[in-house]
């Protein structure tokens, strides 16, 4: 894999080296400082606070509180998740994402609606501000694309995008970096990738600044990407 030459920063964040919060109902692992977890170079990147992959046990509730507006973008990996804000209840399906506007006054439950099944969700967290033009936004795309990557988050003018893919082995791809400031994050959901020359496997990230190209070649078939650009 050919890589263009530029002034990159990266770092790389191992999945068994994340922090961990966990009840008999409830476990979250935090890619970025989370609540109690505040270690060293795990700050949050540009504009995205939170990194977290949660996973809830049947019929369980899990609450959602912040201190500041803050967009939240919420991915079930297996299975569906129930979201409660009070009046009314939204289902959120694999092969869909949500994306909510919150404040310190109007959070909300995420439920597991399985009365057998546990479930798995990514949980981001992008600060928010006056620029966002809608509260909620649900966007459905179809991994069965593979070999491309899918927009899974409006285009908003702060230019945070995410997007994922899912490839066959050996498949590459690039990603070309809208922001000036190139503050790309990368995520594995499933398998392996080569990531700017870097390995990644299954629930690893990479941060990278100044990063005008993102190239990566998938490791394994069926191997599933997110990439978000941050703003900041």
């Amino acid at each position: 894999m050919m890589i263009t030459q530029v002034d990159t920063q990266a770092q790389i964040y191992l999945q068994n080296q994340r922090g961990k919060f966990q009840t008999k109902e409830f476990r979250s692992f935090y890619t970025l400082n989370f609540g109690d977890y505040n270690a060293e170079n795990r700050e949050p990147f540009g504009n995205i606070l939170t990194w977290n992959d949660e996973t809830l046990l049947p019929q369980c509730r899990h609450s959602i509180i912040v201190e500041e507006p803050t967009r939240i973008i919420l991915l079930p990996l297996v299975g569906a998740i129930e979201i409660d804000e009070g009046k009314k209840v939204k289902y959120v399906d694999s092969g869909e994402s949500l994306s909510l506007l919150v404040t310190p006054d109007n959070g909300f439950e995420i439920t597991n609606p399985y009365p057998d099944k546990v479930i798995n969700y990514l949980q981001i967290r992008v600060l928010a501000n006056d620029q966002f033009a809608e509260e909620k936004t649900l966007i459905a795309f179809d991994l069965n694309r593979n070999n491309q990557l899918l927009p899974i988050l409006n285009d908003i003018p702060d230019q945070t995008k995410l997007l994922i893919g899912k490839y066959d082995g050996r498949e590459e791809g690039v990603y070309y970096s809208k922001n000036p400031s190139g503050n790309v994050f990368v995520f594995i959901i499933e398998g392996a990738f080569e990531v700017q020359n870097r390995l990644l496997e299954r629930r690893d990230g990479l941060s990278l600044k100044g990063a005008v190209e993102v190239e990566f070649e998938a490791l394994s078939n069926e191997a599933i990407l997110l990439i978000m650009e941050s703003a900041g």
